[in-house]
């Protein structure tokens, strides 16, 4: 990864892209720090048809506060990916996931200090189809027998490998 490649990743240049990609599939935003977390909600708010065609979400590493990434999910029903990997997600974030964001395949939220067994079971018991949570480097999260026993495969280390 090239040092500084997202600097120039503003919300203008987001607002731009998205205006003109409204069956948009596929948003990473990964390490778009340069954006406000009123700027992240303003992006989507006016644009319902764009959160309802997103099916993959990268806002790992990002700083949105958790109200904003709450916010902005609850628009987000057809979400198969989100990586909130790094930042303030909580398990008050994971109970809007397991409400708003039941089709998820796929969660990761490695890094996030703020996640519990409680938030993680959640989500397992809301998104039926859930196949990968990537849970390294959560500390509070050592129920693995809970998740194996509904057939989720683990990412539980910093270098993402599994376990079943």
């Amino acid at each position: 990864m090239l040092p500084g490649r997202w600097d120039k990743v503003d919300f203008n240049s987001m607002e731009m892209l998205i205006g003109s990609c409204l069956n948009l599939k596929l948003l990473d935003m990964n390490l778009c720090g340069n954006m406000r977390s009123s700027e992240f909600v303003a992006l989507f708010l006016p644009n319902i048809e764009l959160c309802s065609s997103l099916e993959y979400l990268d806002i790992c590493e990002t700083g949105f506060s958790v109200q904003a990434m709450a916010q902005v999910l609850q628009l987000m029903p057809n979400l198969q990916h989100l990586d909130v990997s790094d930042t303030d997600a909580d398990d008050d974030l994971l109970n809007v996931v397991s409400q708003s964001n039941t089709k998820l395949l796929y969660l990761a939220v490695g890094g996030c200090i703020n996640i519990s067994n409680a938030g993680i079971k959640r989500v397992v018991e809301s998104c039926l189809q859930l196949q990968v949570v990537d849970i390294a480097e959560c500390p509070f999260i050592d129920d693995y027998a809970f998740l194996e026993a509904n057939n989720i495969k683990l990412e539980i280390d910093s270098e993402r490998d599994t376990i079943h």
